[in-house]
């Protein structure tokens, strides 16, 4: 195995990043904001490359020639997924997929849309932590009084923090911070800003999602979650890291 191209944008994707450098790989990694260029710096062998990718762009990287690639974007991306899938396919490229395991959520109001979200939202009173990132806070400005309701929790990067602005969104209700967070910092934030409802995704163990939970029930937090869109299969973090080891040790031997 010479070339790998790993699509990241996740916690598991830096994990599987860092892997490859270890072991001494050829690598691209392609990440869709600045932020996540940022976590990638410094990786010996990485190439970085940087902003959202269509299927016509993943076909034109691999024409590059790439021996595997790894789809290690989030749960909720659904169309990149889809669209690599197709890529891949077309191209004859290997394509692992890195699923992060679900978790099982009691006492949750399930929505399958973020229009039923917003839905389930009209219908609570009180603040709203948003830890669904900051693709779809356009969806939630259909919500009444929303300027006054949402405090949507995000990554620090400037590119989401200015399109959150021009949406309406107060200076004051954004909570900027890298993630995932303990539950003490998920109760110190609900106490903060007076939270009364919680949107998550579930995001699995990975991406914090029980402690979220935990939060919540010792709050009194009512719980809104927007379910994943497909039931995936594939490889987890720790078995994809297994098979990349047995890969570059077949090539020393």
């Amino acid at each position: 195995m010479n070339r790998v191209l790993l699509f990241a944008g996740t916690s598991e994707g830096r994990q599987l990043a860092g892997e490859l450098a270890r072991l001494g790989a050829q690598f691209t990694v392609c990440v869709a904001t600045p932020y996540g260029r940022d976590q990638m710096k410094g990786l010996p062998g990485a190439e970085i490359l940087c902003g959202r990718q269509d299927e016509a762009a993943m076909e034109g990287l691999l024409a590059r020639g790439y021996d595997l690639v790894i789809d290690a974007t989030h749960p909720y991306a659904q169309l990149v997924t889809q669209n690599l899938q197709e890529a891949c396919g077309r191209a004859s490229v290997p394509l692992i997929r890195l699923v992060r395991p679900s978790f099982q959520a009691d006492r949750c109001r399930r929505c399958h849309t973020l229009e039923e979200v917003v839905a389930a939202l009209e219908k609570t009173e009180g603040n709203v932590l948003l830890t669904t990132g900051s693709k779809d806070l356009a969806a939630y400005t259909r919500l009444s009084r929303w300027q006054e309701r949402l405090f949507p929790r995000m990554l620090p990067d400037g590119e989401a923090i200015a399109k959150a602005m021009a949406l309406g969104y107060e200076r004051s209700h954004l909570i900027c911070m890298q993630g995932p967070f303990s539950r003490e910092m998920n109760v110190a934030l609900i106490h903060q800003f007076s939270i009364r409802v919680l949107v998550t995704k579930d995001s699995g163990q990975a991406g914090g999602f029980a402690e979220k939970l935990q939060a919540a029930e010792e709050t009194g937090t009512q719980v809104i979650l927007l379910s994943r869109p497909l039931q995936e299969t594939g490889m987890t973090l720790e078995e994809t890291k297994q098979y990349l080891a047995r890969q570059f040790v077949k090539e020393e031997e």
